[in-house]
């Protein structure tokens, strides 16, 4: 379970969240929506312990993210991100890229490529397949450790309707808290729960 309580954000004295407080139950799939500049990307940052929160806290399974000693392996170990660009390494094949962030075996990375259905580009390289197959290894890598939370932002901004589909048909499947900041919502229900934020504040 993953609680957020009275997270607000402030930068350059301009409030970007305020007084935020949710609980996001284990193993569902949760979207959080709204307009460009609506706090959205800032919250899942949040949430991610990418961003310390100006006021307030977040709870991994009533752990609070501060007393978090090694907040580095915590990540390694227990979440996984996706990005609106896939961030994947230029001169390493699909294989490659995987593998650079676990030590899982190599049967084990062609296992959930095959789930993805892309290992048969696992020697191509990234400039060699389209944007959705790029996307696809980027869950892949966001995976491949069995995280328990997975943040994606905004993770199909560059995929067209089709590709996006079959991102968020992925995401639902997996078996992890998976939340998801996009403002195309009409792109990715159904889901478990929808957060709408408006001028930083739930709606």
């Amino acid at each position: 379970m993953l609680k957020i309580m009275n997270v607000s954000h402030e930068y350059d004295n301009e409030i970007i969240l305020h007084d935020i407080s949710l609980t996001i139950e284990s193993k569902t799939f949760t979207v959080i929506t709204g307009e460009s500049g609506s706090g959205k990307s800032t919250l899942l940052s949040i949430i991610s312990t990418l961003l310390k929160p100006t006021k307030g806290e977040i709870f991994f399974d009533g752990k609070a993210s501060r007393e978090i000693s090694d907040i580095n392996m915590f990540r390694n170990q227990k979440i996984g991100f996706i990005f609106q660009f896939h961030y994947l390494i230029s001169h390493l094949n699909v294989h490659e890229n995987i593998a650079m962030v676990t030590k899982r075996s190599r049967s084990e990375i062609k296992e959930l490529l095959d789930k993805l259905d892309i290992s048969h580009l696992s020697a191509k390289y990234p400039d060699q397949i389209s944007g959705g197959q790029r996307q696809r290894v980027a869950i892949a890598r966001a995976m491949i450790n069995r995280p328990e939370f997975i943040f994606a932002d905004e993770p199909t901004g560059n995929l067209d309707s089709k590709n996006s589909k079959i991102v968020f048909d992925l995401l639902r499947e997996l078996d992890a808290t998976v939340i998801v900041a996009t403002h195309a919502l009409s792109r990715i229900l159904p889901s478990d729960r929808v957060i709408k934020l408006k001028d930083g504040k739930l709606c």
